[in-house]
């Protein structure tokens, strides 16, 4: 009875194991806009912010200053050559001198994030 119990109990922890890995994880990082900018057209003052994504496949990211949620916006990834040594945002600046958020590097990850 012991080892019908057991063998169960390792079937169920398999089980669990193998649903787990098809699941993202979610990862949280921080990053600071030095200039008023947009980001989907949405304008966010110059300070730190959080963003919440799937550290393995490209979706929605959730932008958040402090524990408000600011944005949510669709993301790809674009393969780096090597991590960047710190965090660092790309800006693209409009014809009436006003910056949009192209891309978002942290330190550590050998992908970018990168708005449409």
């Amino acid at each position: 009875m012991k080892r019908l119990f057991s063998g169960m109990f390792l079937s169920l922890v398999l089980v669990l194991s193998l649903a787990m890995s098809g699941v993202a994880a979610e990862v949280t990082k921080s990053f600071t806009l030095t200039r008023d900018s947009r980001i989907n057209g949405q304008l966010l003052t110059k300070g730190s912010y959080s963003v919440k994504f799937a550290d393995d496949k490209e979706g929605e990211l959730v932008l958040m200053q402090g524990k408000k949620e600011v944005l949510k916006v669709n993301y790809k990834f674009t393969q780096l050559s090597q991590s960047p040594e710190d965090n660092k945002v790309a800006y693209v600046v409009a014809e009436d001198g006003s910056y949009t958020v192209k891309r978002i590097e942290f330190k550590g990850m050998k992908s970018a994030i990168v708005f449409e």
